[in-house]
């Protein structure tokens, strides 16, 4: 890897010196960069927002052919203050949809039978997705001591010293894979969930920190998780909506795109970003040709990954190590189109997630077309799969035909699919979701030591803050008033 050094002398001239406005670089237009960039130039800021794909968005992007609907990857989000205003300033009101009522339906799969997951104590105690031992465990949380130990812990080792086996193994583990796609053993309780975490220290219990909240605000809930799968497990709080937009997710990250329009560069990786005086030095390659430009400061709003592979000086590498390490399990996306007529189970809900220990190729599906209209001709049925992640990788590497069938396999079996599809949609991420492990604390203390060290630098996106669409949202929004504070104290 090409160091600082290597540069010397042959630095391309340099753009935007004598006496051009407050600048900021923001590299990857995923939908954390695009909200930051969107939100700086609200500011009035000259932005510059640098993409090395050919399209903005990220893992945001929708299909449409022949009738059917299909979403690469997230298929909806749940909406909070500043998501609702955004998409007012963004003049998308009409475009949104809401999820139907029937939404709070979620199954999971147990013994190969599809079983709807609890969402109520009443429901909980009468529900055949645990046994009586199961529910006598649960009832009798508020016992458990709380745990001592300062050191981080796994989630799978929280949930079985405070709730049991089964409740791991047939709620918080397809939970888990709904959300990121990994492996309740290896991720953190303290950071992929850090809300349950801090019910413990506080109340000592589970179940006495959720009633003191109801307590303290009636009607409330957690606020659902909106990556690919997660939300089949949660439902949205209280005054918070689930939704999509009438022609899929795209439409968000598309009218932030034509809301940067000047500012985006497309089919433009940074190779190097380096400090320069008090300003800084961002080296970008467009269809062969390298220029650099002078910016006051750089919103790096890629996947951690993307750090290893660029070029970047010593006291940028100097912490980030740990960021760069972040693991990103590969997940396939199948969305597949029916004939109603072929397809036994009547869909009625959000959809279906499937524990590991029911060893089945699939990690869960959407019922896409249940959910939203427009999904599928009217004839026809959209169902979304998700296979892969940290419980089977291999699998989400398989080629489309062997894919395909694989999860029809699985689909026959669980929810009576006879014929064969009439649409399909494959998409392949080779790197997914970050994994918050064990340990993650030196990722977010890296970030921090990088950011403290290289000031008008600043590291945001889904690896810090949060890995569903309103994190991301909101990491865009926070990130864009950090940058808009420093530059008020630099100017």
């Amino acid at each position: 890897m090409r160091v600082l050094a290597d540069w010397v002398g042959h630095v391309p001239p340099i753009e935007g010196e004598g006496g051009e406005s407050r600048s900021v670089a923001v590299v990857g237009a995923g939908i954390t960069g695009l909200v930051a960039a969107y939100e700086l130039r609200r500011r009035g800021v000259n932005v510059t927002l640098y993409e090395a794909s050919g399209h903005a968005g990220g893992a945001i992007r929708t299909t449409h052919a022949d009738g059917f609907l299909a979403e690469h990857g997230p298929n909806s989000f749940v909406t909070s203050g500043p998501v609702e205003a955004l998409i007012e300033q963004l003049d998308l009101t009409n475009d949104v949809v809401e999820a139907v009522p029937g939404a709070n339906r979620r199954y999971v799969v147990r013994d190969g039978r599809l079983l709807p997951f609890p969402l109520t104590p009443g429901a909980m105690l009468g529900t055949p997705l645990l046994s009586l031992k199961a529910k006598l465990r649960v009832l009798l949380e508020p016992l458990v001591r709380t745990r001592t130990q300062d050191s981080d812990e796994s989630i799978a080792s929280f949930v079985r010293r405070r709730l049991g086996r089964e409740v791991l193994d047939y709620a918080v583990d397809p939970f888990i894979s709904g959300i990121f796609a990994g492996d309740p053993e290896t991720l953190s309780m303290a950071h992929a969930f850090p809300r349950v975490a801090e019910l413990e220290r506080q109340y000592g219990s589970l179940s006495k920190g959720l009633m003191a909240q109801r307590r303290q605000q009636p009607g409330a809930g957690d606020r659902a998780t909106d990556g690919n799968t997660g939300h089949l497990m949660s439902s949205p709080p209280a005054r918070a909506r689930l939704i999509s937009f009438v022609d899929g997710m795209q439409t968000l990250t598309d009218a932030l795109e034509a809301s940067l329009a000047g500012t985006l560069r497309l089919g433009c990786p940074v190779r190097l970003v380096h400090r320069q005086d008090a300003r800084w030095v961002v080296d970008a390659g467009q269809d062969g040709a390298s220029r650099s430009r002078l910016v006051d400061a750089v919103v790096m709003a890629t996947p951690a990954h993307v750090l290893a592979a660029m070029e970047l000086p010593a006291a940028m590498r100097r912490f980030s190590a740990p960021i760069e390490r972040v693991e990103y399990p590969p997940v396939s996306t199948l969305t597949l189109g029916f004939l109603r007529a072929d397809v036994q189970h009547p869909l009625d809900g959000f959809g279906v997630l499937i524990p590991a220990t029911e060893r089945r190729t699939l990690l869960g599906a959407l019922f896409s077309s249940s959910l939203f209209p427009g999904r599928a001709p009217d004839d026809c049925v959209t169902i979304t799969c998700f296979v892969g992640g940290a419980r089977q990788a291999e699998r989400a590497r398989e080629d489309t035909d062997l894919l395909v069938e694989r999860v029809l396999l699985d689909l026959r079996q669980l929810l009576g699919v006879q014929g064969e599809p009439v649409f399909a949609k494959h998409v392949y991420w080779s790197r997914a979701i970050p994994q918050y492990t064990v340990g993650y604390q030196a990722v977010k203390d890296a970030a921090d030591a990088t950011e403290a060290q290289n000031p008008g630098l600043y590291l945001s996106g889904n690896y810090r803050n949060g890995v569903s669409v309103g994190d991301c949202v909101a990491s865009g929004q926070q990130v864009a008033e950090r940058v808009a504070a420093y530059l008020a104290r630099a100017g």
